[in-house]
């Protein structure tokens, strides 16, 4: 049944997802462009007063705000730049390893911490309610968005404590001197403009997604309900304003030349795509491949041209250089993505279907049954070993939580949704909390850069990341989540049911 629930999930919730991904990633390239990212560096590196730990921390609590109400992935993507950046101005090549892995673990950890806070904050989070409603558990229906964030917010602030301690502790072997110059400008204030742009967007999108949670509309066209059409309405006009309107009035003709621009660019990102990723392999790896991404660009520059000139006349002969009419330019965008990050998550799914596929040679029904008396088994096995029941539960929520180091988040919570009766009753949780408490564990692993899509990304994406500073704090993380998850549930059902 677990591989049938997937297919329950409405078009319309994965429209609205989509929309807040991709304004919300825009938003941040917005910010990007104006210059705000290296104003909040400064500002960071500033006001932390010579100190990695205040930096750190820094890092970690603006990681872990955004992503209370922004996807966590979106928010590692946005700060990508920033923290490349931070790790450039150390001089030495090990200060920028140091630097690099513990940014890494700040902004991993503040971004996964986050999410789990509020029911809208992970993907993860709304796959739980829908498998409550699928199987019918009981009680299901005192999760709600305010008793989800009642709940997560204090245990997650719990979680961000003990994070910052493990991650600060792991910062006193390590000297980064030349991040803080003494000769260096700070401004006086962040900058407000662009960051009362930030939070008037995060209120709305918030806004519409609670709206939908409890209210639930009915269609008024099409399959649409009303705050379908507004999110659809809220992001045609975000990528209208961020690439076809002209960014300066007065401007005649440009709008059609943004909107060729945009479509070309989208057209060839393909070949863009694997012209970025071997220049990003190029110079981790070592090996020489200018000789394929060279040929990918000339073929680009050849099939773009062929349209553009026959639209104006006139050739462009740098297709790197930004679009100046247009508030965003697409090129730059698709430049900057983290092509190795993305290609590694691309990877890791492709393997586990492929792992599903091979392994599929009896009946959906059959394999189905197959795994999950496999699983049972298993769990039942390991908590019946511990005669406390509250030793049980850390123990399957560890069990869970190393799982997730390497199988789908998602995948986790899928498969083991169906025992969520069974664990419960060997662990005195009703179903219902037992449910939450896979989720929640299933998305607090911690140590290895395939624990989340947003560990791989940025894995991926920041350079000089050492695996070697970030697998003892990551382990150490994931111990002490597996203490305070199983904390917060058995107090909950105490206290509740």
């Amino acid at each position: 049944m677990y591989y049938h629930a997937v297919k329950k999930r409405k078009p319309m919730e994965l429209l609205q997802n989509t929309v807040i991904l991709l304004t919300g990633f825009l938003l941040s390239e917005m910010l990007v462009s104006t210059g705000t990212h290296q104003r909040v560096i400064d500002y960071l590196l500033g006001r932390s007063g010579n100190n990695l730990n205040a930096l750190l921390t820094a890092v970690l609590l603006l990681s872990y705000t955004l992503s209370i109400f922004i996807s966590h992935t979106i928010v590692v993507i946005s700060m990508i730049p920033v923290i490349n950046r931070i790790v450039t101005i150390a001089q030495d090549e090990e200060e920028r390893k140091s630097a690099a892995s513990l940014l890494y673990l700040a902004v991993t950890y503040g971004t996964n911490t986050g999410g789990m806070a509020s029911l809208t904050g992970s993907p993860q989070n709304l796959l739980a309610i829908a498998l409550a409603e699928l199987y019918k558990i009981e009680n299901r229906t005192l999760i709600t968005f305010v008793s989800w964030l009642g709940v997560g917010l204090p245990a997650t602030l719990i979680q961000l404590f003990l994070g910052r301690s493990i991650i600060l502790f792991t910062a006193k072997s390590f000297c980064t001197p030349s991040l803080f110059s003494s000769g260096r400008k700070v401004p006086c204030a962040l900058p407000h403009k662009p960051l009362r742009l930030l939070t008037s967007n995060l209120i709305l999108v918030s806004t519409l997604s609670g709206l939908q949670f409890f209210f639930k509309p009915e269609p008024v066209f099409l399959s649409l309900n009303l705050i379908d059409l507004c999110f659809v309405t809220y992001g045609a006009l975000f990528l209208l304003v961020a690439f076809i309107l002209p960014k300066k009035n007065g401007q005649t003709g440009v709008m059609l030349m943004n909107l060729i621009f945009f479509l070309l660019h989208l057209t060839g990102s393909p070949l863009i795509f694997f012209s970025r990723l071997f220049r990003e392999l190029e110079s981790r790896i070592g090996l020489s491949l200018k000789n394929i991404y060279r040929t990918l660009d000339l073929i680009f520059t050849f099939l773009f041209n062929s349209v553009w000139n026959r639209c104006f006349q006139e050739p462009i002969t740098n297709l790197e250089l930004p679009n100046t009419r247009a508030k965003l330019s697409i090129n730059l965008i698709l430049k900057d993505l983290p092509y190795v990050g993305i290609t590694l998550v691309a990877l890791t799914g492709a393997a586990l279907y492929l792992l599903v596929t091979v392994w599929n040679v009896q009946t959906a029904t059959t394999l189905e049954n197959y795994h999950l008396t496999t699983i049972k088994s298993a769990l039942l096995y390991a908590v019946e070993m511990f005669g406390n029941r509250y030793i049980r539960l850390i123990s399957v929520v560890l069990l869970i939580i190393f799982a997730s180091e390497l199988l789908s988040n998602s995948a986790l919570i899928l498969l083991l949704a169906p025992l969520s009766t069974d664990l419960g009753a060997q662990t005195a949780l009703p179903p219902i909390m037992m449910l939450l408490t896979i989720t929640i564990a299933a998305s607090s692993a911690s140590m290895t850069p395939l624990a989340s899509m947003a560990n791989t990304i940025a894995f991926g994406s920041i350079k000089k990341v050492s695996l070697g500073i970030i697998l003892l704090p990551g382990f150490i993380m994931n111990i002490l989540a597996a203490i305070v998850v199983a904390a917060v549930f058995s107090l909950l059902s105490a206290l509740i049911l």
